[in-house]
């Protein structure tokens, strides 16, 4: 009897917890949470608008290496008086990103423009070879007729009275300029390539690269530089042939990490 009385003594003087503490404690942590998730989006997401144009595509070239794993060919450098305003999407297997002169500052963009003035794309496939084979370079052919470009540089010469094509090797990469018109500008153009790569490196090749410019331009898509990095393919597309490989040359490699989910978000 005693040891019953005993019991219930000291359960009646067990301390309780209020109802309002728990709810303060349910506050908390749903505070705690939704500063987990504003971080998380700050992380990922930054506002470029009071950046100069170097800083504003850093931003974004840092927050496009935390949404895609691996190394990453990006452009580094805006463009002469103003910004890049960079769009990224996907198509498929297919990554896209989109680069737009503007004169003001913008985020990374979500959705594909119309309007792009250059676009780098890329796609994995399952070894180095299929990627290198995929990058369709031609060999330079021999017997054929030949012209001098300078820089030491001898280009292959085919085509008929409508179309001329310029075909010549350096390094990993072949190269081929094509006139569509009856001007014969494929030799100036080419002359001017190779005056330009003199200076300039375009990206090393794991395998193959292929540069195809076309004069005159048809369309954004004409000049195409395409090459293989282990068995990842990259295209880099624009209209203006120099203006093209020159910014394929500035195209710089870094590291890009996969942005870590939280686990309030599983």
């Amino acid at each position: 009897m005693l040891a019953a009385s005993g019991a219930l003594l000291l359960a009646a003087c067990q301390p309780t917890t209020p109802a309002s503490d728990h709810s303060s404690a349910k506050t908390s942590a749903s505070s705690q949470s939704k500063q987990k998730e504003d971080a998380s989006q700050t992380s990922s997401s930054q506002d470029v608008s009071d950046l100069s144009p170097k800083d504003a595509l850093a931003a974004i070239n840092t927050q496009l290496t935390q949404d895609l794993a691996g190394e990453l060919y990006l452009l580094k450098t805006p463009p002469k008086n103003g910004y890049w305003q960079v769009s990224s999407t996907a198509s498929g297997d297919q990554t896209i990103l989109q680069y737009t002169p503007s004169d003001t500052s913008q985020d990374l963009q979500k959705t594909a423009t119309a309007q792009w003035q250059y676009q780098l794309t890329w796609r994995d496939y399952t070894s180095s070879d299929t990627a290198a084979a995929a990058v369709n370079a031609e060999p330079v052919q021999s017997g054929l007729s030949t012209v001098k470009l300078g820089q030491g540089v001898t280009a292959t010469q085919t085509g008929g009275p409508t179309a001329h094509y310029l075909h010549w090797a350096d390094n990993k990469w072949v190269l081929t300029v094509q006139d569509s018109s009856t001007h014969d500008d494929a030799q100036p153009l080419a002359e001017k390539v190779v005056s330009q790569l003199a200076k300039t490196a375009l990206p090393l090749p794991s395998d193959k690269g292929a540069v195809t410019l076309v004069t005159p331009a048809t369309d954004d898509s004409g000049q195409r530089v395409i090459w293989n990095d282990g068995d990842r393919l990259y295209t880099f597309t624009g209209q203006d042939a120099l203006s093209t490989l020159r910014w394929a040359a500035s195209l710089s490699k870094t590291q890009g990490t996969a942005a870590t989910s939280s686990d309030d978000s599983q």
